[in-house]
């Protein structure tokens, strides 16, 4: 339905309410006279009457046309001579004049306490809308979240569409937020050269303002304190903001800006964390690697020293042993080193993932044949399923996985301690399991063994605990999950699983600039 047709439909409404009221009255009047009541109740009815239309209909018109009818139904009914518009006694003059008056009076003073009323109304709910978008914002984390529900709170309000510029690292303006659908009817997204404008001179611009009026669109900073967050731009097409829309907004955007600086302030605080957490972890490496490496660079210098200066009066096995030695600790120190350039990059956030389906058995026989170049290691058993399974992953970083858990097994299990890798494909994922009987991991450690420089108490192999920590990063880059537990065999378990499908990329809200 059309506002036209809707504004005619209700004039037909309070035309009939108006009538039915008039015959109403007419009727009880009648009544009254009939009885022989005194006509001055009888005037009581109609100007009763005429307070019923006034607040009934809520409009002022037809108070005015119903007390012009009630003066000329009382005159044309009720004085002498009757049922004529002539007036015998003077003195009705009077009544009738008096009595216009009234009705008039009476029906703009019902019309404004009305209109007080629902002004009143208007502004209760309107304090209640804003005190709980006030509430609503406190529940919420996350900056996208936090913008969505401000632009979602304004449109609710006023029924305005809303677009929101944040402003990003470098003091430039950010894709802009606005509800899915607001744009539609050949509406555009506002100028952002006027937003850019609202920021650098911190007032608003556009339609209602001193600057810019001839937009369509109402350009406003938001700020907490002196420093600007962002702009807020509110359509107004051809229809101005009114006072009671413009308070509202403000109200939200202030409300906004608190959110927004909140969240800023946490991010801040989260990325100050976490690069203490990265010195941390730094000075850590340095420690632990200038102690690890010493030792095994220590035993290739003197061996090959030894080999250089005692190679002619060496028997063979004794120079094979003293270059397998060496070897050995190469193997160790590559491992080693890998580990710390993946660990660098897991804290910086640059670990790529070459994800391709790989065939699970390939990857096995990989990682078992560098197992094997290890030094001191010892033969594992495998266990594979009957049909071939492919999975989406990394083959390289998986290939580590795995050393990196079956070189744990062995260098913390004794030489008697059987070492079995068993691999399953359990309904969307496939499991890895690295199940030993060597003894298990002590209860107070389990919780930890997947943080960074965790080793063993009183453990004098070499490591600087971070296979386990490199080996959880890793396999949750693929959207993998790992645990370890102590099994029922009097050794340990480790398990990690991957999933099956590629995971499906979802689009953020900043780059589609649509939520």
């Amino acid at each position: 339905m059309g506002p036209d047709r809707a504004r005619a439909k209700g004039r037909l409404l309070h035309l009939g309410q108006t009538v039915l009221i008039l015959l109403v009255c007419t009727a009880v009047a009648a009544l009254f006279d009939r009885v022989g009541i005194r006509q001055e109740n009888i005037t009581m009815v109609y100007l009763t009457g005429v307070l019923v239309i006034v607040v009934e209909t809520g409009v002022f018109f037809w108070g005015i046309v119903a007390s012009l009818v009630c003066v000329f139904a009382f005159n044309f009914l009720f004085t002498q001579p009757r049922l004529t518009f002539r007036i015998a006694d003077p003195s009705y003059i009077v009544t009738l004049i008096l009595f216009l008056l009234v009705s008039l009076i009476a029906a703009s003073l019902t019309s404004q306490l009305q209109r007080h009323a629902q002004l009143a109304r208007k502004k209760e709910d309107q304090t209640q809308r804003l005190y709980e978008i006030s509430r609503s914002f406190l529940n919420l984390s996350g900056l996208k979240e936090v913008v969505c529900h401000g632009i979602a709170s304004i449109y609710a309000g006023v029924q305005r569409r809303c677009v929101v510029y944040l402003i990003e690292e470098g003091e430039g303006l950010s894709q802009p937020y606005y509800l899915p659908g607001h744009y539609l009817d050949g509406v555009e997204v506002g100028d952002d050269t006027l937003a850019r404008w609202c920021l650098k001179e911190g007032a608003p611009c556009g339609c209602g303002t001193e600057n810019f009026a001839i937009s369509q669109w109402r350009y406003a900073p938001f700020k907490s304190g002196s420093r600007l967050l962002g702009v807020v731009e509110v359509y107004c097409g051809n229809t101005p903001l009114g006072e009671g829309e413009t308070l509202f907004i403000d109200t939200v955007i202030s409300q906004l800006a608190l959110a927004v600086e909140r969240e800023q302030l946490y991010a801040l605080q989260q990325r100050n964390q976490v690069e203490i957490e990265k010195e941390k972890l730094r000075n850590n490496l340095l420690r632990a690697v200038s102690h690890d490496l010493r030792t095994p660079l220590t035993g290739i210098g003197g061996s090959a020293e030894f080999l250089r200066h005692s190679y002619d009066r060496l028997d063979r096995e004794t120079a094979m042993k003293l270059l397998g030695d060496i070897s050995g600790d190469v193997a160790w120190l590559e491992s080693m080193v890998e580990n710390l350039l993946n660990m660098t990059r897991i804290q910086d956030g640059k670990l790529a993932l070459q994800v391709k389906n790989e065939v699970v058995d390939d990857v096995v026989a990989e990682a078992t044949a560098r197992l094997a170049r290890l030094p001191h290691t010892r033969p594992v058993t495998v266990s594979l399923p009957d049909e071939l399974l492919l999975a989406p992953m990394d083959g390289k970083l998986m290939v580590q996985v795995l050393v990196n858990l079956l070189g744990n097994a062995v260098a913390h299990t004794p030489d008697s301690a059987a070492i079995r890798l068993a691999v399953r494909g359990e309904g969307e994922r496939v499991v890895f399991e690295v199940i030993d009987d060597g003894g298990g991991v002590a209860p107070e450690l389990l919780p930890h063994l997947f943080d960074s420089f965790v080793t063993s108490p009183g453990d004098s192999r070499r490591g600087i605990g971070l296979g386990l920590s490199i080996c959880q990063s890793i396999v949750q880059a693929h959207g993998g999950g790992i645990e370890a537990e102590n099994n029922d065999i009097g050794g340990a378990t480790f398990r990690f699983w991957l999933p099956l499908e590629k995971s499906k990329e979802g689009k953020t809200c900043l780059q589609s600039a649509v939520f």
